[in-house]
């Protein structure tokens, strides 16, 4: 189906008005259709606002603002308005760029200490009958903090 052959919202009405069934072949191609055109229409509105609320509102940038606002006027085919979901979004990405958020991605190296891996291993021991599992979160820190230290004072013989 082209562009020429995708009928308008008012001759869909009026078919629908007079009792003119769509079979689900012919709302496909529509949608199809649609789609192509829109680069998405309203499943891309969704599907953008979905994956960015997944994101940490510190986390949305101009770039997320500007899609999610194109993808809103594709959706509703008219442009955002000031009480909009992606003005919204354009207000907290402002905000962000005033702050200068996101952080940086890369925080850079991470590590344990020997004196959070010993706190985490008491707290733990608190709450498990003063014994620390094996495998359990605090064991872990215990570890990496055992290998951290062992990798700065140059010791290799330490195994998992």
């Amino acid at each position: 189906m082209s562009f020429q052959d995708l009928p308008t919202v008012n001759e869909i009405k009026r078919a629908a008005t007079a009792g003119q069934r769509f079979t689900p072949e012919d709302v496909s191609s529509i949608a199809q259709a649609e789609s192509e055109l829109t680069g998405g229409g309203p499943m891309n509105f969704d599907a953008r606002l979905d994956a960015l609320a997944q994101k940490p509102p510190s986390h949305i940038t101009q770039e997320d603002a500007r899609q999610i606002q194109s993808a809103e006027g594709r959706a509703f085919n008219s442009p955002p308005g000031p009480a909009s979901v992606s003005a919204q979004i354009r207000s907290i990405a402002d905000r962000n760029e005033a702050l200068g958020l996101p952080a940086d991605p890369d925080p850079g190296p991470v590590y344990v200490t020997k004196e959070e891996a010993s706190e985490a291993q008491s707290l733990e021991a608190m709450y498990t009958g003063g014994m620390v599992p094996k495998g359990s979160l605090a064991a872990q820190m215990q570890s990496a903090a055992d290998k951290r230290e062992a990798a700065i004072n140059g010791v290799t013989w330490l195994s998992e």
